[in-house]
């Protein structure tokens, strides 16, 4: 029962993307398929980092994209931990006739998390403290919603501006347990635009 209602909803939504690839004269047009992203990843909003991304815009219909991408973000939280991780999302994003637009993403990454481990040693009277680091890597799914503006609407530049609060969990963390962040993200997105020949 539960394989043919998963085969059902794959057949679904196959039918579904191909029908909405179809509908592309007032939407994305067929050449602009994908886009690169650039920006700020600020952990816990005030831990400075970077972003860069990766989107294929998947299915798209006069208002609608479906969009797969990939990720990559560094951020550093001084004197306690830095990070580098590598997230694959799944979204959609809406987008009105002048431009504004609203999206959301389901993503799992890979993150590799540094820690910065401080002891402090007291000896006759005297107190040093003592830095080491160490290293771990953990799975990382995430949950982001969005807004922005696409310049490409109104004006001929192929850019798209995005501002998203993120949420994050990472298992393991550096004490063996699940920990959950949030994150904002801005920038923006080049959609290259190849002619047909």
């Amino acid at each position: 029962m539960i394989n043919r209602a998963f085969i059902s909803f794959m057949l679904i939504a196959i039918v579904s993307i191909s029908n909405a690839q179809e509908i592309t004269e007032n939407g994305t047009p067929i050449n602009n398929r994908f886009g690169f992203s650039l920006g700020y990843f600020g952990y816990k909003f005030s831990n400075p980092g970077i972003q860069f991304g990766f989107e294929k815009y998947v299915a798209t219909t006069n208002n609608y994209n479906v969009l797969g991408g990939m990720n990559i973000f560094y951020y550093n939280q001084k004197d306690i931990q830095s990070a580098m991780a590598i997230s694959a999302r799944i979204g959609q994003r809406y987008t009105s006739g002048f431009g504004f637009f609203l999206e959301t993403y389901l993503g799992v990454g890979v993150q590799q998390t540094f820690y910065v481990n401080k002891t402090f040693e007291y000896n006759s009277g005297q107190s040093t403290i003592t830095e080491t680091k160490m290293s771990k890597t953990g799975i990382s799914p995430s949950i982001s919603l969005g807004l922005g503006y696409d310049f490409r609407k109104k004006t001929e530049y192929p850019i798209k501006f995005y501002l998203r609060p993120s949420f994050y969990w990472l298992y393991p963390d550096r004490n063996l347990v699940f920990q959950s962040s949030y994150a904002i993200e801005t920038g923006l997105i080049y959609v290259p635009n190849f002619k047909k020949k």
